[in-house]
């Protein structure tokens, strides 16, 4: 699904650990990029590693600071979008149009959004948390999530 070129970034979360939910269903590490009309969550991307370090580190910094986190990333827009969405299949666009509902649960261990999605007239189960930090070994896992308020994401989305 391609992107419109009038539309525009309002957020880009990095360090996403997310995915279908489900038995047996592995969530993977990726970038939330919010359109006015689109949720698309990147695996995949042409960003540069040093690039994503810097900005997620950015974003790290405004968690400490408890300033608003859901905010556009400088020097990405549509084009790069359209690049990271044309990169890999395993790149998920989610039309405001096709999620039925979204939400958010507090938890323990931080805070996870909630997406039900009705694609080919079958609900699926999405959830995404912001990881606050990482284990590498033996394979890349979450080790703690942030706590925060997607308050302004679930807005854009019932305002759409």
């Amino acid at each position: 699904m391609l992107l419109e070129w009038n539309e525009e970034i309002k957020a880009h979360l990095m360090w996403i650990w997310g995915g279908e939910d489900g038995f047996m269903k592995r969530k993977k590490e990726g970038m939330l990029v919010v359109t006015e009309k689109k949720l698309i969550f990147i695996t995949k991307t042409n960003m540069s590693y040093r690039i994503h370090e810097v900005h997620s580190q950015r974003q790290l910094l405004r968690f400490k600071e408890k300033k608003d986190v859901f905010l556009p990333v400088e020097g990405y827009g549509i084009t790069e979008l359209r690049n990271d969405i044309e990169k890999s299949d395993k790149n998920i666009v989610f039309p405001f149009s096709q999620i039925s509902d979204m939400y958010f649960l507090e938890k323990r261990w931080g805070t996870d959004l909630k997406v039900k999605i009705n694609i080919e007239n079958k609900l699926k189960n999405y959830s995404f948390a912001i990881v606050k930090g990482w284990v590498k070994y033996p394979a890349k896992d979450p080790l703690q999530f942030h706590h925060m308020n997607w308050n302004p994401l679930i807005t854009l989305f019932k305002m759409s």
